[in-house]
């Protein structure tokens, strides 16, 4: 019995006598994921990443404050699959000049980048990314230009004037479905650009090679446009076109085939699929009653397949899109052998427009003004209306004011992380103002590619981050083998997080823990025991630190700065700088006030004390051996009263020591010993002679780094300098590494009469920067802040993504006088 037909057949109104029946059809719904690749995760998962910062245009010193979302990009729900997000601020000259980790819990997260007094002025990029995004393309990764002005810069990147260029119009042809086909007709859509890469409007002609006039085509939105055309065989085609500005250009059109089969698909008012697909009779008998096969795929994640018989030249279908996902689906037309005939994109819009909607109490404020801000989501009251945003208030000057639709993070997420190349105007396509915007965003998907979304590499696998990783070998000194029972202490010790914990090491001799969560700066300490805990073996670490893609040479050079935007603001800073100057509010120090020196390197004790203490970085007490010192007899008592919580009992040859603990006061036992931080003998106390050592570290309980051994305490002699031969320490690592990056708090002063703001210049460039907002329903959320000292117009953008995965956005404008 036939399975019960899930997408519904009917005939377009006017459906022709070549098209067949629907009883005639055979339709197989097939829903599937496509196959994991061995020991990695679901290649059904994409990850897509947008970044909200607060403007465009920046100056030395200047703080970008930026909030980072994380998605699942098939559902676009907010992802915890990495948690790790790496944001690199590039230069113009492709060099990663700062980066940060940024820490995503339950794909949200924000940071900060702070300018170098000293930076040059320039374009530069943004670039976000996870370690699993590597997986694939890196035109998945997020970026963004932002530009610096510094006019103090000698070599100035940017130029006062304007850079003239050959204006050479450059236009492209693409048939419907990928090819033109003989006797059949076809719509053909073409896209002409200017040498800076943007959409110019356009007139022309089709000729064919007898030198007939075929048809006429004129560009209806920013250089695209459409029109029929039905080859003949034996004819080629070409076209004469011309914008405003240019002279006739001739450019031919792709080469028509003489079989194959054409993919037609429209969106009906009902927002359905009108699809009809289109051969010849050549190709009618070649593929007459075999299977085709219709695929829905969504980055590479097929979600329906459809497989029919062809019997006429042209097959029409209707599809309802109510089980399609919302965004941009890749039709597949395929022959029995899986060889793709025909594709082709279309956008399926099915979510409600939803946005924020921003309202301040005031159109028109005084300097210092205070300011109240009331935000909250708005739109369809059906929609569950709750999500995060982020929320920039900023002098409009320096926002993005070179399109009148700038990218958005419904833009990204919809849109350009799902297409190849950069996309004009994109939030253009997403503002339910523009009538004809869901028409042109179908004219640009017709001539815009579909990103990659295929794997990558066939053996290297980047996996998601959660925490970081220490992992590495620990080996026999003497024989290069691994060490029975051996084990691995990892600490890490910094202001904002301490952690320790004992790992076992395989019979290979490697180690590895994973999922540590840690912030800032620390001092990473591992050391290796062998059997009864005695420290020993080689210890190396694998590389702690992250090695990001590689770079393009240099960043697209192409940047148009108009001479009255960048005058206007190289003055808009001198005249900053100037008032900073007056009230002494610089950070810089004059140079007439810094003594320059040497740089001092340091002396071989003190390299060998830190050599000694690399094991644990820093001793609980410390006792310098002095001359008065050396007239003890024995080193063990140097410490009987020197050390507090030290207690030396007994005289020679029957010495006992026992460092009291945080603890426990009454722990029993010997401390361990060691001679530069190399295991030794407790005997070494009365043999080893004063004038060797140089000082004595005591560590009251180590037993997180030495094992069981150090716990009791650790007593560690460090000799002087010429004296007994230094055994470099090959069990211990430690240096210095970095976690997370800690978020800084966005200051917003409050012009209060009787406080110190009031008497200082309030020169602030972003007004306010809200990282962490929760909208939830008609619930408003009322933010206050206070207006700077600079008369202009305030700019106030907000983005963010609700809890069902809708991408959403905010904009307006007030005044200061």
């Amino acid at each position: 019995m036939r399975k019960t037909i899930l997408l519904l057949l009917i005939f377009y109104s006017f459906i022709s006598v070549y098209s067949q029946t629907i009883k005639d059809t055979l339709l197989t719904n097939k829903t599937f994921h496509i196959l994991r690749k061995p020991s990695c995760d679901s290649l059904t998962i994409i990850e897509k990443i947008f970044l909200h910062s607060d403007r465009k245009f920046y100056f030395p010193g200047d703080d970008i404050w930026f909030k980072a979302y994380l998605i699942d990009g098939f559902d676009r729900l907010l992802s915890n699959h990495s948690n790790n997000l790496h944001v690199e601020l590039i230069s113009s000259s492709s060099k990663i000049i700062s980066s940060r980790i940024i820490k995503l819990a339950d794909g949200l997260g924000n940071g900060d980048f702070k300018l170098p007094d000293s930076i040059k002025s320039g374009r530069y990029k943004i670039r976000a990314y996870t370690n699993y995004m590597r997986n694939f393309s890196e035109e998945l990764f997020f970026t963004k230009a932002i530009n610096v002005i510094n006019p103090n810069d000698k070599q100035n990147g940017i130029q006062d004037t304007i850079k003239y260029v050959e204006n050479n119009i450059l236009i492209n042809f693409f048939p419907e479905g990928g090819s033109l086909i003989d006797n059949v007709s076809s719509i053909v859509a073409f896209k002409a650009e200017n040498s800076l890469g943007k959409g110019c409007d356009v007139t022309g002609r089709i000729y064919s090679s007898a030198g007939d006039l075929i048809t006429t085509f004129r560009s209806t939105h920013l250089g695209m446009g459409t029109f029929f055309l039905r080859p003949i065989p034996g004819l080629s085609y070409y076209s004469i076109f011309k914008c405003a500005e240019s002279i006739d250009i001739r450019k031919e059109l792709p080469k028509s085939f003489s079989s194959g089969e054409a993919l037609c698909v429209l969106i009906n008012q009902n927002n359905e699929l009108l699809i009809t697909t289109k051969t010849n009779s050549k190709t009618l008998d070649l593929l007459s009653d075999n299977d085709l096969s219709l695929t829905f795929s969504k980055q590479n994640e097929v979600i329906r397949t459809m497989q029919y018989k062809i019997k006429a030249p042209i097959t029409n279908f209707v599809i309802p899109t109510n089980d399609l996902p919302n965004g941009i689906l890749m039709l597949t037309l395929s022959s029995k052998a899986s060889l793709p005939l025909s594709e082709r994109l279309v956008y399926i819009q099915k979510d409600a427009p939803l946005n924020i909607q921003i309202e301040t109490d005031k159109h028109s404020y005084e300097r210092r003004e205070p300011v109240s801000l009331r935000i909250s989501l708005s739109g369809d009251s059906t929609i569950e209306r709750k999500g995060n945003v982020s929320l920039a208030v900023v002098n409009k000057s320096l926002t993005d004011n070179s399109s009148s639709f700038p990218r958005s993070i419904s833009s990204w997420f919809l849109l350009e992380s799902d297409v190849r190349g950069i996309v004009e105007d994109p939030s253009y396509y997403f503002d339910p103002t523009n009538t004809d915007r869901l028409k042109n965003l179908d004219l640009l998907l017709r001539t815009q590619g579909w990103r990659d979304f295929a794997w990558k590499y066939d053996s290297t696998y980047f996996p998601p981050e959660n925490g970081f990783t220490i992992s590495g070998r620990l080996r026999s000194y003497s024989f290069n083998k691994p060490i029975e029972n051996s084990r691995v202490s990892i600490g890490i010790f910094g202001s904002k997080s301490r952690f320790l914990e004992t790992v076992l090491v395989d019979a290979t001799g490697a180690f590895k823990l994973s999922g540590i969560n840690f912030t800032g700066d620390a001092r990473l300490i591992v050391t290796g025991t062998g059997k009864k805990g005695r420290l020993q073996g080689e210890l190396h670490l694998d590389s702690v630190f992250y090695m990001p893609p590689k770079l393009s040479d240099s960043l697209n050079p192409v940047s148009i700065f108009v001479e009255k935007k960048y005058g206007s603001l190289k003055t808009y800073y001198e005249i900053n700088e100037a008032i900073k100057k007056k009230y002494k509010l610089s950070d810089t120090i004059n140079l007439g006030e810094v003594k320059i020196t040497a740089e001092r390197h340091k002396d071989p004790q003190t390299v060998k004390i830190e050599s000694s203490r690399r094991i644990y970085d820093k001793p609980d007490n410390e006792v310098i051996i002095t001359e008065q010192m050396q007239g003890y007899n024995y080193l063990i008592e140097i410490l009987r009263g020197h050390v507090p919580g030290v207690v030396v009992t007994g005289s020679y040859p029957n010495y006992k020591v026992q460092i009291r603990r945080v603890s426990s006061i009454n722990a029993q036992g010997q401390p361990l010993v060691l001679i530069d931080g190399n295991e030794a003998s407790f005997e070494d106390l009365t043999t080893m002679p004063i004038t060797a050592i140089d000082r004595i570290d005591v560590l009251k309980s180590a037993a997180g780094i030495f094992g069981m051994r150090g716990y009791f305490g650790v007593i560690n002699l460090i000799t002087r300098t010429g004296g007994l031969a230094y055994v470099p320490v090959k069990y211990a690592i430690n240096k210095k590494i970095s976690g997370y990056n800690t978020s800084r708090i966005f200051y917003s002063p409050q012009h209060l009469s009787h406080s110190n703001s009031a008497f200082e210049p309030d020169l602030r460039s972003t007004l306010l920067w809200k990282p962490d907002i929760y909208l939830e329903g008609n619930k408003e959320v009322i933010l206050n802040y206070y207006n700077g000292d600079n008369s202009s117009l305030i700019k106030i953008i907000s983005e963010g993504i609700t809890t069902t995965g809708i991408p959403v956005t905010g904009v307006a404008e007030y005044e200061i006088r």
